[in-house]
């Protein structure tokens, strides 16, 4: 057919009761299905004024998954009368209101049900996605981490680090995809600090009560290759890898082991290595009231002479990763496998920096700033709630291969924050109120998408 050119563009208003994020329908419906608000405002005190905690954090939650950033999270829900009709709020606070309320979400009584109220949140979601989607090699991964966010002279809280420059440091533990624990540090404060003091929180709110702490396996960078890191781990029973690269006994142990000792693993070109190895060695370094098992890595690029060498410390043994070991991959490959997994628990922090914003403060105060981190967090939970239980780690089954034969179905793949946002939430549609209950009418849907919300619509409502 012959496309003619459109010459003119008429631009009319209509006054319907029409939002265009209709399709945040999916995350108000998990949260119903969980009982997530229900928990929040139950446990949050009273506040004085129009608005009270929940109406406050509810706005922002939306907004920032809406699109809106910092503490104009709330002032874009403001005008979608719509949208505010299926929450089920008669409002929101402007800017100026939630930037108020900021200071007591960061501190004192609030701050600490907020908290509190979000490790039932992660302990929730993860009790009800599918529990082979959560391990990695029979092992639940929780990831502990910090990021510098953007800082400067008149931000609160700044603070200048060797090799990695000046900023805000946020601290954050993952249990799994889900973020268990934040907190942003103080001038004094510093990473290591931090994860210890919301470890315990961890692991008494979330895995102990979904009994996964015998499948936890610990992953942190070399900051945390020390004896007390390792002891503390011990004590709590929790398995460990995590790197000790910092320590000058890594390198000398690593160098002077004997070349048959070491098991070749061929060149890695995604890495620009013409040739790596593994071995299996001990540490034991002045201090330490026992030695540790150190797996070590070595390896060369074109043209170079010498070896870079790499090291990890953990307390697995042969027969706990005896699932995993295979004719062409040795116990030490297998323990360096687990512990690149850890690149996949820092890409978690593409959807929080970037997809939500959150590399840019939005305050001057730093506790102004806890209470909006601790705001977005929230909101980053909702969202990977509704991929980990909406998304198609809720298939069951295998599939059928090309020959008849049944086969075991992919792995689901974490889709990114921003992506879902776009394929899901922003989705037209007119909302009917009729009683207590709002009926949302999503418009323009493509069948292909269409199809898609209506399967993780359905595993949402059956979780």
């Amino acid at each position: 057919m012959k496309q003619h050119r459109v010459k003119s563009v008429k631009v009319e208003f209509a006054d319907e009761n029409v939002t265009a994020f209709g399709g945040y329908v999916l995350a108000e419906r998990l949260a119903q299905r969980l009982g997530l608000w229900t928990a929040l405002g139950r446990a949050l005190p009273d506040r004085r004024g129009r608005f009270d905690w929940l109406d406050v954090i509810r706005s922002a939650v939306v907004g920032l998954l809406t699109g809106s950033r910092g503490t104009y999270a709330t002032e874009q829900v403001r005008e979608e009368k719509a949208l505010l009709a299926m929450l089920g709020v008669d409002g929101a606070p402007e800017e100026a209101t939630f930037w108020r309320c900021l200071k007591g979400l960061g501190e004192g009584p609030v701050a600490s049900v907020l908290s509190k109220t979000h490790r039932t949140w992660v302990r929730d979601l993860l009790g009800r996605a599918r529990r082979r989607d959560l391990l990695v090699g029979g092992f639940f991964p929780v990831f502990g981490d910090g990021t510098l966010l953007e800082g400067s002279r008149r931000r609160e809280g700044t603070k200048s680090m060797k090799d990695k420059g000046e900023g805000l440091l946020w601290a954050t533990w993952f249990c799994g995809p889900l973020v268990a624990a934040q907190s942003l540090a103080a001038a004094g404060e510093g990473e290591q600090a931090l994860l210890e003091s919301m470890l315990d929180d961890v692991v008494a709110d979330v895995l102990e009560p979904l009994r996964l702490k015998e499948l936890v396996l610990l992953l942190l960078d070399s900051l945390h290759g020390d004896g007390p890191t390792f002891d503390r781990a011990e004590a709590r029973g929790l398995h460990y890898i995590i790197g000790v690269n910092k320590l000058a006994e890594t390198h000398r142990v690593l160098s002077e082991h004997p070349d048959a000792l070491w098991v070749d693993t061929g060149a890695r070109p995604e890495r620009g290595w013409d040739e790596s190895a593994v071995c299996v060695c001990w540490l034991q370094c002045e201090g330490w009231k026992r030695k540790r098992l150190l797996v070590g890595r070595r390896w060369k690029r074109a043209g170079e002479l010498l070896y870079h060498y790499a090291g990890v410390a953990t307390d697995l043994r042969e027969d706990d990763v005896a699932h995993l070991i295979k004719p062409t991959r040795s116990f030490a490959a297998v323990i360096w496998w687990l512990y690149d997994r850890k690149a996949g628990g820092e890409d978690h922090y593409k959807d929080l920096l970037n997809d939500l914003g959150l590399h840019h403060p939005p305050c001057r105060e730093l506790v102004r700033n806890r209470g909006f981190y601790a705001v977005a967090t929230f909101a980053h939970t909702l969202a990977r709630g509704v991929d980990l239980i909406g998304g198609t780690s809720g298939e069951r089954g295998s599939m059928r291969r090309h020959d008849g034969r049944r086969r075991k179905r992919a792995k689901p793949r974490r889709m990114r924050l921003w992506r879902l946002v776009r394929r899901f939430f922003a989705l037209a549609g007119r909302v009917a109120c009729h009683g207590r209950q709002a009926c949302v009418t999503l418009l323009g849907v493509s069948p292909t998408v269409r199809e898609e919300f209506n399967q993780r619509w359905q595993r949402i409502c059956c979780c």
